[in-house]
């Protein structure tokens, strides 16, 4: 089952499609590969690498929102049980599409080794905190376009999110890095239950969750 927040306008397949650009422009200042690619161009290029392959993976297994039909700002969305980057999943969500190798074709062979060594240890390190509850919200990929930035579109967006949780009952959990992006998320009711750091990669992930207002015991039909 996918999320369903009525309140925002779900993506169409063709929608987030076309906002790959604005995505791709939004994170191009993404600290947390800033160590592992500190070459510009490299970093572009493996930005894209992450969009074009785990979008999909979320679009399929969960849901893409937008606040209404300009598409002007995406979140993603799924259940924590979809969560699972098995081969075959991956595979069936066509996450090693043509843009994705188009992408990875502009790195090295070296620096595409090292982008798949950087997930596997982001896997790793996620693996060893403690504080990830069973079941949750899986927030991912929020950014807003350049043209609407400073307007609040960002807040609205997972403040809506937060209002499903409260709906349903689970916590919603994401990863973030970066003061200006927890602080953001602090401010929209979030608290910080860990950090998880890699020195190899310089590393340093926060994971953040919003509690629902009422607790995880009254989970609705809807999120089982």
């Amino acid at each position: 089952m996918k999320p369903e927040i009525k309140e925002l306008h779900k993506l169409t397949e063709e929608e987030l499609t076309k906002s790959y650009d604005m995505m791709i422009r939004s994170f191009r200042n993404y600290p947390k590969l800033i160590g592992t690619f500190p070459d510009w161009d490299d970093r572009q290029a493996a930005i894209e690498m992450v969009l074009r392959y785990y979008c999909p993976f979320d679009f399929k297994y969960g849901s893409a929102y937008s606040l209404d039909e300009t598409v002007s700002e995406v979140l993603m969305i799924m259940y924590s049980e979809e969560v699972d980057y098995s081969d075959e999943r991956l595979a069936a969500a066509g996450c090693d599409n043509e843009e994705f190798r188009n992408a990875a074709s502009r790195l090295s062979e070296e620096n595409v080794k090292r982008w798949w060594d950087f997930f596997d240890e982001l896997d790793r390190t996620e693996a060893e905190l403690e504080t990830i509850p069973e079941r949750y919200l899986y927030a991912d990929f929020l950014c807003v376009s350049d043209e609407v930035q400073g307007q609040g579109r960002g807040s609205r967006i997972i403040q809506a999110a937060c209002r499903y949780a409260d709906e349903i009952g689970l916590p919603l959990m994401l990863f973030t890095n970066g003061e200006e992006d927890i602080h953001f998320y602090q401010k929209n009711g979030f608290k910080n239950i860990g950090v998880t750091k890699s020195e190899e990669f310089g590393l340093e992930n926060t994971y953040v969750m919003y509690e629902p207002e009422h607790g995880t015991q009254g989970a609705s039909d809807e999120s089982r």
